[in-house]
């Protein structure tokens, strides 16, 4: 897909957009020349009815012209609001097209998770001008030139005048495009700053209250908006004045036109009906550009949205298709393989190698930062492998398509939060399963109870405007979800660290249940009730990896090398 710098021109904005949808362009085309051509019918009738009907007094001209003029003025419309409508279609598959583009970065390229809002407003601008039709301008602005051609029919002098103040509105909008330009850019910018910093503070709450930071955090906040408020100021300062000059120009405009008719017309060398015929042409050849001036703001927004979104999402392509595979053999396999924080230039395990089969329960034990999240977000396929491979069932984890792979991993994180859906869609991973799935994986994490206990049950919304959970709460229906759909492998990051003594031992329960069932499960704990469940511990300590069996474990762990040789 190709992509503008952030200096090209709006037309070269509107050249790629064409080109992402060149079927829709050329129908838009189509459309806006019929409308174009049909917007000739009113001057046409003022010159007939001036000309022809007050000199011969025909009123069956009159209603004959009429009713032409009214049939194709209703075709008019129609097109009108044909194009209208295949204007707004095409911003909604744009938004579309952008918006899936955005998750498929969010999925594929670690480092730039936290773009994913900035990507999916981005793909909301660039629908905006299509939505509220002034993407429609910019297509008839090719027919101005009809509009020129038909002033010149009427008399050189007119045609000469339109030209002349077509092109002085254009300059105008040229002026206005490069002069709002930059502070709507840097506005831009900062009010998005100063929006993220607000969605940080929103996430820590109850640590800036507790700390007494409000104040101090609003401050910032200010300072960060007065940095763009001058941006701001001055960006709508120019649109309201190029949007004010462009308008009185058009008016004044029509005005010459009209001084200029009625002198040809004193002088016989136009008919009266031209007067008017000349100024509803003129009216219309400036409009698109009128309507283009006073929009710049929104077209600006827009080309700025492409600019930065089409660079960064345009080499992505929709995902291949796959074949979902049944159920994999509970095998995991580290080759040789190591793990690393992304973006770090060393790794914090290094490659070691070892095979887990159903059955067993890793413990994952070491000092803080010694890598325990770090292994589970590379087993389950969030982060990538830093070298060596990791398999299920005799298929890579990372060659492997998440949306299939998902299906038989369940994974609790380390401080997990729910997504705002329902209690019942969290737990089902947002598919269309029947209520007694959910249910039964529910159950089987001691979760059940609680969840009848909030007000809608399963229907309970969670978070923004829904019921607030406590941090033990989530965990539980974080392990259900977790549980839901009998994955093969579990991986639970401090499962039980907010749980009280009875829901730890609920949790427990279900997990040894499901190792028992033929899973594995890693666990990344310091929980003593949930170590001496473990068969198999991996400590974790200087980047290598000791395995040790729990003395009344069985079977037994393959050996683990560690270093780089297999």
């Amino acid at each position: 897909m190709p992509s503008n710098s952030a200096s090209s021109p709006v037309m070269g904005w509107l050249g790629a957009l064409a080109k992402t949808m060149p079927r829709t362009a050329r129908w838009l085309l189509i459309f806006s020349f019929a409308v174009n051509a049909l917007l000739l019918v009113a001057p046409l009738y003022m010159l007939q009815v001036y000309d022809s009907v007050l000199t011969s007094g025909s009123y069956d001209t009159l209603i004959w012209l009429t009713v032409i003029a009214v049939f194709l003025l209703g075709i008019y419309g129609a097109a009108e609001a044909g194009r209208r409508r295949l204007a707004g279609i095409a911003g909604a598959r744009l938004e579309s097209e952008f918006g899936t583009r955005a998750f498929a970065r969010f999925e594929s390229e670690l480092e730039e998770t936290a773009a994913l809002p900035r990507d999916l407003s981005n793909a909301s601008r660039l629908a905006g001008p299509f939505s509220s039709g002034t993407i429609l301008a910019f297509v008839d602005l090719p027919f101005v030139p009809l509009f020129t051609v038909v002033l010149f029919m009427i008399h050189p002098v007119l045609g000469g005048l339109g030209l002349l103040g077509g092109l002085g509105v254009f300059a105008l909008a040229v002026v206005a495009e490069k002069s709002n330009r930059a502070p709507s850019q840097n506005a831009n910018a900062i009010q998005a700053q100063a929006s993220r910093f607000a969605e940080g503070l929103a996430r820590q709450r109850s640590a800036i209250i507790a700390m007494g930071l409000v104040d101090r955090a609003r401050s910032l906040w200010s300072d960060l908006r007065q940095a763009g408020e001058a941006d701001a100021v001055q960006a709508s300062r120019k649109e309201s004045f190029f949007t004010a000059a462009s308008r009185s120009s058009r008016q004044v405009l029509q005005i010459v036109i009209l001084c200029a008719g009625a002198a040809l017309a004193l002088s016989q060398q136009v008919s009266p009906g031209s007067i008017v015929a000349a100024s509803i042409v003129l009216s219309r050849a400036l409009a698109p550009i009128d309507l283009i001036v006073g929009s710049w703001r929104s077209i600006l927004q827009a080309r700025g949205a492409w600019d930065d979104t089409a660079e960064r999402l345009g080499h992505l392509g929709p995902k291949g298709e796959f074949t979902p595979l049944p159920c994999p053999m509970a095998v995991v396999k580290f080759d040789r393989a190591s793990a690393s924080i992304p973006g770090a230039d060393t790794a914090l395990i290094r490659p070691f190698t070892a095979e887990v089969v159903g059955g067993m329960m890793i413990a994952l034990t070491g000092a803080n930062g010694s890598g325990k999240t770090t292994l589970l977000q590379t087993i389950s396929g969030a982060w990538p492998i830093d070298g060596g491979t990791i398999s299920l069932g005799g298929r890579s984890i990372h060659n492997w398509p998440h949306s299939d792979r998902g299906r038989h991993i369940g994974y609790v994180p380390q401080g997990i939060e729910l997504l705002p859906a329902t209690i019942g869609q969290n737990i089902a991973r947002l598919s269309n399963a029947p209520p007694e799935a959910m249910i039964t994986a529910a159950k089987e994490a001691g979760a059940h109870d609680l969840i009848l206990a909030l007000p809608d049950g399963y229907e309970t919304r969670v978070g923004p405007g829904g019921v607030h959970l406590s941090a033990g709460q989530r965990q539980s229906i974080g392990l259900a979800r977790a549980l839901f759909g009998s994955p093969v492998l579990l991986l639970l990051d401090e499962p039980t660290s907010n749980l009280d003594d009875k829901a730890a031992a609920r949790s427990i329960a279900a997990i040894t249940a499901r190792v028992a069932q033929g899973g594995i499960a890693f666990v990344a704990t310091h929980d003593p009730r949930l170590l001496t469940h473990a068969s198999h511990v991996f400590e974790l300590a200087d980047g290598a990896v000791t395995a040790r069996i729990v003395e009344r474990a069985q079977p037994s762990v393959s050996h683990i090398r560690k270093g780089a040789v297999a």
